[in-house]
């Protein structure tokens, strides 16, 4: 079981679940005994303190050997919050909404 406060892909609620082939990563994950405060900002966080905490975020997911399987687990399920596999909020908003118009326009043009 992670340590308390620690950040744990997929959210803490499936540490006490046994692990799934799809989860099986998170164990080496290279956040996975860092604090889930620097991948999850806080209501009351500033711009500036949020360009940071994310940026330093980044930096670790840039070593992660799952990154990968990271950013598709945030992309697919969709996580809506936090840093995950090497993305923000915002840029998985942005590719969402990129490709979703992407099929609306393919959509369009098949039409």
């Amino acid at each position: 079981m992670p340590k308390r406060g620690t950040a744990m892909p997929g959210g803490r609620s499936n540490s006490a679940r046994p692990a799934k082939a799809w989860t099986r990563w998170h164990d080496q994950a290279a956040c996975a005994d860092l604090s889930s405060r620097l991948f999850y900002g806080h209501e009351s966080e500033s711009p500036a303190e949020r360009a940071v905490r994310e940026q330093t975020a980044l930096e670790v997911c840039e070593t992660c050997p799952v990154r990968d399987q990271c950013r598709t687990h945030a992309m697919n399920l969709p996580e809506m919050y936090g840093v995950w596999g090497g993305t923000t909020e915002a840029h998985r908003k942005g590719a969402r909404r990129w490709s979703r118009d992407q099929r609306f326009d393919e959509a369009r043009c098949a039409s």
